[in-house]
């Protein structure tokens, strides 16, 4: 686990009075259990990189040419 339990534990509150010691210890089970795999799924997004589209586009073209007399206007 990537926390600690007893921080992460004592942090809760429940707003009913009802509570059982033994419901207490499961909900608080459930709900670190949940943080946990929450925080993992985060941790092992890959961001998306440039598509092979993108990075292939660039050997297809020729450079471009820069200079005086290497631009004209289409006129038509």
């Amino acid at each position: 686990m990537s926390h600690d339990i007893d921080d992460r534990a004592t942090a809760l509150r429940f707003a009913t009075r009802a509570v059982t010691a033994d419901d207490a210890a499961a909900v608080t089970a459930v709900l670190l259990a949940a943080l946990d795999e929450e925080a993992d799924a985060a941790a092992s997004v890959v961001e998306p990189g440039r598509s092979a589209w993108v990075r292939s586009g660039g050997a297809m073209r020729r450079p471009l040419d820069v200079g005086p007399g290497r631009w004209a206007r289409a006129d038509g």
